[in-house]
C-alpha cells in the first residue's frame, strides 16, 4: 500500500534548502517521497520559491515522463494516413444493445485507476485562480474541492459569516498559514482591491483609515447595545 502524506506539515529551512537543490533535476514524485509531502504541495512551494525544472531534466524523457519525439517504436502499429474506421457511420449516441447500458460508466463516475497521490481525500492542487484547493469529496468536477485557506480558517474559527471573505495578509495565495489569514467584509475586500493604483504610502493610509473607522463603528455598536432602553 502506498504511503499517504499530509499537506499541512510546516516547511523547515532545511526542507526548503533540499527543494532548491534537487527540484530542477529530480522527478517531483521522488521529492515528495523524500520530503514526505503530497506532490501538489511540492509544486506549490516550488512555485513560491520561483523554482523550475532544468533544460537537462526536460530533455530526459525517462525522468520527465515526456514523449520522445524521435522515438519511432510505435510506428508499425499506427493507423496510416487516410485510414477509414471500421465503425464509420455506425455511431448512435445513447444506443446500446442488450444489457450494455447497465454496465456502462455513469456521468460523474470516478475511475479507480487514477493517480492515488492526487485522487485521495486531502489531496492538494493549485486552481486556475492561483489558490490551493483540497479534495474533500469524490463528487465530479469542482464540487469535490474546497479552498485550503477557507478550510484552515474554519477549523480554527468556525464558519465564515455571510458577507465576509478570508484573505491573505501578504497577498501571497500560496502562503496558506493561519497567521497569514484575515477575515474581512466583502465591501472592505472590494476597497482593498481598488486602491492599487495609488503609491504604497497612500494605500497604507487608506487601509489604516478603513480599519480605524471599522473599530469606531464596532465601539459605537457595543455602547449602543449596553445602554439602557
Amino acid at each position: 500500500m502506498r504511503r499517504k502524506y499530509g499537506g499541512r506539515k510546516p516547511w523547515s529551512a532545511k526542507d526548503r534548502q533540499i527543494l532548491r537543490r534537487l527540484y530542477p533535476d529530480a522527478p517531483t514524485k521522488e521529492l515528495a517521497r523524500r520530503l514526505k509531502r503530497p506532490v501538489q504541495r511540492i509544486y506549490a512551494m516550488a512555485a513560491k520559491l520561483g523554482l523550475a525544472k532544468s533544460a537537462k531534466f526536460h530533455a530526459n524523457a525517462k525522468l520527465s515522463g515526456r514523449f520522445d519525439k524521435l522515438s519511432r517504436a510505435g510506428e508499425p502499429f499506427r493507423f496510416p494516413k487516410g485510414h477509414v474506421p471500421a465503425n464509420k457511420g455506425l455511431r448512435r449516441p445513447g444506443w446500446a444493445p442488450g444489457r450494455m447500458a447497465e454496465t456502462q460508466f455513469k456521468k460523474g463516475f470516478f475511475p479507480v485507476n487514477r493517480d492515488p497521490d492526487f485522487y485521495v481525500l486531502g489531496a492538494l492542487r493549485i486552481n486556475t485562480d492561483g489558490y490551493i484547493d483540497m479534495r474533500v469529496s469524490f463528487e465530479a468536477g469542482a464540487k469535490g474541492w474546497r479552498s485550503l485557506h477557507r478550510i484552515l480558517w474554519e477549523d480554527a474559527h468556525g464558519p465564515i459569516p455571510r458577507g465576509h471573505v478570508v484573505v491573505f495578509k501578504n497577498r501571497d495565495k500560496l502562503d496558506v498559514e493561519l497567521d497569514n489569514l484575515e477575515l474581512i467584509t466583502q465591501a472592505e475586500n472590494c476597497r482593498r482591491n481598488s486602491i492599487h493604483r495609488y503609491p504604497k504610502q497612500v494605500r497604507s493610509a487608506i487601509v489604516a483609515l478603513g480599519q480605524f473607522k471599522r473599530r469606531v463603528r464596532e465601539e459605537q455598536d457595543r455602547r449602543s447595545a449596553q445602554s439602557p432602553v
